[in-house]
């Protein structure tokens, strides 16, 4: 399963919808349900195995958890955006196979490479080992860096050079800077102390200790 969050994009959405073959990808719609365009995202034709799924809270993080909460069995989780356009049709699928129960795939960002998975897909055995999609103290910013942290850490991390995406973002100078940008940026202002907090403070410690557990009663 894959997680597409957006808020205030319903034109900028299209052109990832269009930019792929979704024909058998099932992908949950995360929208927020305070947004003022939520009636022209409602009223959208979507991709055949899309759901839409509205949410009480701003911020990937939050999001994420929630829609873990509502889907807690899915063979895997995978993040994409309103602003990542697929560039290899069929990549998705790569991806999920690649995840599978344990592992953590992603493609090349053309910007971080095998650095960073930025849109990450996570086997559903390793995210419900470790017990969140997002630890709770992030709310945009450093997800990612979480999911790399825990795969280098494991041994899991699967990376495919050749299967890339393009990220239009002001970061790049690929996109002009908007509203969900700077209240990404507002929502994740302490992201840097915070992430430090959960990589040194002992929570990535006990959750590579609970996916370690899981992994030996598998094998038990």
């Amino acid at each position: 399963m894959w997680i597409l969050t957006s808020l205030g994009r319903p034109d900028r959405i299209r052109r990832v919808v269009e930019s792929y073959d979704w024909e058998g990808e099932r992908v949950i719609l995360a929208l927020y349900d305070g947004d003022a365009r939520l009636p022209e995202y409602l009223s959208q034709q979507w991709p055949e195995d899309w759901t839409i799924e509205t949410v009480s809270m701003l911020g990937n993080g939050p999001t994420y958890n929630e829609i873990l909460r509502r889907y807690p069995n899915e063979r895997s989780y995978g993040f994409l955006a309103d602003d990542a356009v697929l560039d290899e049709q069929g990549m998705l699928r790569v991806l999920r196979e690649a995840a599978s129960d344990w592992c953590v795939a992603y493609p090349n960002d053309k910007h971080w490479g095998p650095t960073l998975p930025t849109m990450p897909c996570m086997g559903g055995k390793l995210v419900r080992a470790v017990g969140y999609l997002a630890p709770d103290c992030l709310m945009h910013m450093a997800i990612d860096n979480a999911w790399g942290e825990i795969g280098r850490r494991l041994g899991v991390l699967r990376y495919f050079n050749h299967l890339t995406y393009t990220h239009l973002n002001p970061i790049w100078g690929t996109a002009e800077d908007d509203r969900t940008y700077r209240l990404a940026r507002s929502n994740s202002v302490d992201y840097e102390r915070l992430y430090r907090g959960w990589l040194i403070g002992g929570e990535l410690d006990r959750a590579i200790d609970r996916v370690k557990a899981a992994m030996l009663e598998k094998t038990a």
